[in-house]
């Protein structure tokens, strides 16, 4: 069997905590620095069965819930992104940016992830998120090595009212970088300027994503306390070979 189908079937069976009890994907207006999304890419292991579920808690307690996707119409098909969207709206809830969720007013919504660097496909998408009036957060990596054209595609998004956030130079493991070069390495060399450089360009960065959701404790405080962000993003666990990299 080729190794991507076996991943593919890990993932599918790994999947060992319902979305609806997955405390860590849900945002409960607690100001609380470091969240943490679920990834519902296709071979996530999460059905749209979940998902609405999940929704279906964040309108009942007044959360966010917090869902990730990295290339819509590969890693997730768009009718599956559609079903997503619909079941939004379906609840009357809203699509929350980053920047909502950090400025206000609290209320229950669903925010809508796209993480890496794959522009052209997140463009592409951009006629089925208009159909819900859905925004989302773009967590942007290798943007200081980005063609014209793709920067030229991050603004369009931009425009069209989508939030351009920092997620890293080079996309790298950070706890595994930090054990070869220390935190402060990390902070000054992959994710201040993976900041600085959206800056640089006009938009306001107010959070930063751990490529992999990969992050410490020290990670955190070391990024925190330069003052450079306000909202640290990881991801919450939903397989079981992979450690719980959201903190509790």
């Amino acid at each position: 069997m080729r190794f991507d189908l076996v991943v593919g079937v890990m993932l599918a069976n790994a999947c060992h905590t319902p979305l609806e009890e997955l405390d860590g994907a849900y945002y409960a207006w607690d100001d609380r620095a470091v969240h943490c999304s679920v990834e519902i890419d296709d071979r996530a292991g999460v059905s749209i069965e979940q998902i609405l579920a999940g929704m279906d808690r964040a309108k009942q307690t007044g959360e966010v819930l917090e869902l990730l996707v990295h290339i819509p119409g590969e890693t997730m098909t768009l009718d599956r992104l559609e079903a997503v969207l619909a079941g939004a709206r379906e609840r009357s809830l809203p699509f929350l940016t980053v920047t909502e969720i950090l400025r206000g007013p609290a209320m229950a919504g669903v925010a809508i992830m796209y993480d890496d660097w794959r522009t052209l496909e997140w463009v592409d998408s951009m006629d089925t998120l208009a159909e819900y009036d859905a925004h989302v957060t773009l967590y942007i990596a290798h943007y200081a090595v980005m063609q014209p054209e793709a920067k030229q595609r991050v603004a369009l998004l931009a425009a069209a009212g989508h939030d351009i956030e920092a997620h890293g130079v080079k996309h790298l493991r950070g706890p595994t970088y930090v054990e070869q070069h220390g935190v402060r390495a990390y902070v000054e060399e992959e994710a201040l300027p993976s900041i600085d450089v959206l800056r640089a360009d006009g938009y306001e960065v107010l959070s930063y994503a751990y490529p992999f959701g990969m992050r410490t404790s020290e990670m955190d405080d070391a990024i925190l306390d330069t003052g450079s962000v306000e909202m640290l993003r990881s991801l919450a666990r939903t397989y079981q070979w992979r450690a719980d990299s959201c903190p509790h």
